[in-house]
C-alpha cells in the first residue's frame, strides 16, 4: 500500500492560474481520501478526522465543480467549460483540456473502466478438452485504457486519460445548450455487446455511442413535452450499484441542474 508523505510536494502553475497546496504533514494512502469540490476549489479530506490534506484552486467563478476518481488514481475535474486531470494524492495538475466550443458552463465528467471482461473462449467438447496436454487457462479480466467523457452545452467529448488530448467530439442533435449527462456500460459478450458504450442524455434525446470511437449506435427522442426544463437523468442497474458507493453524480444529485434553474431565475429577476 502506497503511503503519501504530504510535506514533500508543492506545486503552483501560474500560467494556468491554478495552484495546488499541501495543507498538512500527515501521511495518508488513497483509502484515506475523501474528495470535496466547492467554491472554485478541490480539497482532499481525511476520512478519519476531516483533516484537509491538499487544496487545488480550479476556477474562482465556477459555481459547480464535478469530480470523478479513476482506477489509476487520477482525479478528473470538470468546471467552467474545461476538464482537468489531477493527481489524487497531491492535487497536482497533470493536464487541462480547454474544450473549445463547449462554452463556460458546468461540465459532467466520467471515465470508462480500466478493466473489462474479455471475450470468452469458444465452446469445445469434453473430448477435445481431455485431449489437451494441459488444461486451458483463460484470464477473465483484461486491461483497457480508460477514456474520459466530458459533456457540456449540448456536446460530448472523449479525452485521452494520459495526455489530455481530444479523441472525438459529438454535438448532440436536439441537445441544444443543455448540460448532457452520461453513463458508461462495459462490454458484455454474452449480451452481444463487444464494445464499451456511453449513453448520453441531453434535452429530450438519448444517444448511444461507442466509447472509444464516438460512432453513434442509436439515438432516440424520449419526450415530446413542450413545457418544463430540459434536464435528464440516466441510470442502469450496473451504474446505480456503483455510484452509490463511489461519488455524487448529477443523475442522483442534480446540483448542476439546480444551479441552472437558479441562474435562469436570476436573469429574469
Amino acid at each position: 500500500m502506497t503511503v503519501w508523505n504530504s510535506n514533500k510536494e508543492k506545486n503552483q502553475d501560474k500560467d494556468q492560474e491554478i495552484e495546488s497546496i499541501i495543507l498538512t504533514d500527515k501521511q495518508y494512502t488513497r483509502e484515506d481520501l475523501l474528495i470535496c469540490a466547492t467554491h472554485g476549489c478541490v480539497y482532499a479530506i481525511h476520512k478519519k478526522d476531516g483533516t484537509k490534506l491538499w487544496k487545488t484552486k480550479i476556477q474562482s467563478s465556477a459555481s459547480v465543480i464535478s469530480i470523478f476518481v479513476t482506477d489509476d488514481d487520477r482525479l478528473i475535474v470538470g468546471a467552467f467549460g474545461k476538464t482537468y486531470s489531477l493527481s489524487l494524492m497531491s492535487g497536482e495538475i497533470l493536464w487541462k483540456n480547454k474544450m473549445p466550443g463547449f462554452g463556460y458552463s458546468e461540465v459532467s465528467v466520467i471515465s470508462t473502466p480500466s478493466k473489462i471482461l474479455q471475450q470468452p473462449p469458444p465452446q469445445v467438447s469434453q473430448e477435445e478438452l481431455d485431449a489437451l496436454p494441459l488444461p486451458p487457462h483463460y484470464e477473465q479480466v483484461v486491461e483497457d485504457k480508460p477514456i474520459i467523457i466530458s459533456c457540456s452545452e449540448g456536446k460530448a467529448m472523449a479525452i485521452d486519460i494520459d495526455t489530455g488530448e481530444t479523441i472525438w467530439t459529438y454535438n448532440c442533435p436536439g441537445g441544444w445548450y443543455n448540460i448532457p449527462v452520461a453513463i458508461v456500460e462495459p462490454s458484455n459478450w454474452e449480451a452481444g455487446r463487444p464494445n464499451q458504450l456511453v449513453f448520453i442524455g441531453s434535452g429530450k434525446w438519448v444517444y448511444c455511442l461507442n466509447a472509444r470511437t464516438g460512432i453513434v449506435i442509436w439515438s432516440a427522442k424520449v419526450s415530446t413535452a413542450k413545457l418544463g426544463y430540459d434536464f435528464m437523468t440516466l441510470a442502469t442497474p450496473w451504474s446505480s450499484r456503483l455510484v452509490a458507493e463511489s461519488h455524487s453524480a448529477f443523475s442522483q444529485n442534480p446540483v448542476a441542474q439546480h444551479r441552472a434553474i437558479q441562474r435562469s431565475k436570476e436573469r429574469s429577476a
